[in-house]
């Protein structure tokens, strides 16, 4: 009876800032509105007499920054973070010794040019995808490859191929972060908590084959530095049909997720798919938000999973709970269904100790963005962010069902309808949650200092 009840409790919560840190930041902000009224007052009362057009232009534009100040610090007043609970999730959705009822997700990879974007940084993107700690039959990875390059479909190829040694790699050890090049790279005691025995061995043989893995990798990347004059030749002979970039038919590879795509432990992996869209010349059809579509129509044929979580090449799943995070949210049975997206912040690596540059974005991710927590939503930043398919295809959420509202008339009691809130049809306007809770889930970007 406990765990029945423990399963009907809030999927989540809502944590204000603590009175403590927040309060003396509002103080300031009202110090500085002060003395702000009184500057604008004393400008406006004292004009240039002999340089009016200069004094009016001047105001003009100290009010206009005023005001964005004013619009800036507004979102920041009541900030709030999210804690989630994946015990309860499990309860409800995922418990042991029957099939699993959380939502399938399709997860959205988007890359233009291998040569710029490092095909091992995507290649790491995807592996940490399909290592997640999530049903395999329920994840799928959807790559889209925008600029048809040769070199990104023969390293999925690579990766599918090292990822039947990796996957069951991580979550026979519970390994974190589930990226292998930042996985092996980290200066920390990786001994720690690990109480199999065959850890150390199993840990120095994955290494090794993952650095054979880099090296085949290296000697693609150096293969397709010298492109032949008559293009590119596949392995049957034929040519590659994305030669020329901007016409070519559109090309879909399924890698694993089809019969036979097991790991080394004869476990079934997630499915994994090549996209590249059609492109012929006179449309101007290459920009990322295309190739979204593109993967929105296709993953709807072979999945069409509920929801999309959408990344670039270089931003990897920091957390193999990310994704149960987010169903905390999307699958709470009262808030969910109302929800547009979920957007998760960003972390950064290859950043220099004191982040002389600001390239963290700390103030962004973890003010801002709370801030409008706080109000509505957070806005979508471009990756990391888990959709609802049905807001992108622009339906309205389920309407709630009329109850009858009881009211007492002429001595006997009658009932009388209440009206739906209604909610907007434009998915922009939906709210969104950020995902945050104790166990710091995120994003991980990887970017050089």
């Amino acid at each position: 009876m406990r765990r029945l009840a423990e399963a009907r409790q809030p999927l989540w919560r809502k944590l204000p800032v603590p009175s403590s840190q927040i309060n003396p930041y509002r103080i300031v902000i009202v110090l500085r509105l002060v003395v702000l009224c009184f500057f604008l007052r004393f400008r406006i009362m004292t004009p240039a007499n002999d340089a009016i057009p200069l004094w009016l232009v001047s105001v003009i534009c100290e009010l206009w920054f005023a005001l964005s100040w004013i619009l800036d610090q507004l979102p920041k007043w009541s900030p709030v973070t999210r804690e989630t609970y994946l015990d309860r999730l499990a309860l409800r959705y995922d418990r042991e010794g029957e099939p699993s009822r959380l939502s399938p997700i399709d997860f959205f990879v988007s890359t233009v040019d291998p040569l710029k974007e490092p095909p091992i940084i995507t290649a790491n993107t995807v592996l940490s995808i399909l290592a997640v700690d999530y049903p395999v039959d329920r994840n799928s990875c959807y790559v889209s490859d925008d600029g048809a390059s040769m070199l990104c479909f023969d390293t999925l190829s690579e990766t599918a191929e090292f990822a039947r040694r990796w996957v069951p790699f991580c979550k026979k050890f519970a390994i974190e972060p589930r990226a292998p090049e930042f996985y092996f790279s980290q200066k920390i005691d990786y001994l720690k908590d690990k109480v199999q025995p065959t850890f150390v061995k199993e840990r120095r043989a994955m290494k090794r084959e993952y650095e054979e893995f880099k090296v085949r990798i290296n000697g693609l990347v150096a293969k397709a530095e010298k492109k032949p004059e008559e293009g590119w030749v596949m392995q049957d002979g034929t040519p590659w049909p994305g030669n020329n970039t901007r016409d070519h038919p559109g090309m879909i590879q399924v890698y694993l997720g089809s019969q036979g795509a097991l790991d080394v432990e004869g476990h079934e992996l997630p499915r994994l798919v090549y996209v590249s869209r059609e492109k012929r010349p006179g449309h101007n059809h290459h920009k990322k938000a295309g190739a979204m579509n593109a993967l929105v129509r296709v993953s709807a044929v072979l999945t069409n999973a509920p929801f999309i979580l959408n990344l670039d090449c270089d931003h990897y799943v920091n957390n193999s709970k990310a994704v149960r995070e987010a169903m905390c949210f999307l699958m709470d049975p009262q808030l969910g269904k109302k929800l547009c997206y979920v957007q998760f912040p960003q972390r950064f690596d290859g950043i220099d100790l004191h982040d002389r540059y600001a390239n963290r974005n700390v103030v962004f991710f973890d003010i801002n963005m709370k801030g409008l927590d706080g109000i509505q939503g957070p806005v979508y930043v471009g990756t990391g962010c888990v959709f609802n398919r049905q807001a992108l295809y622009g339906y309205d959420p389920p309407r709630p069902e009329k109850r009858p509202k009881m009211t007492r008339a002429a001595g006997s009691w009658g009932s009388t309808r209440s009206g739906a809130r209604r909610i907007s049809s434009a998915a922009g306007r939906r709210r969104g949650r950020t995902g945050s809770s104790s166990a710091g889930t995120s994003w991980r970007r990887s970017r050089r200092g």
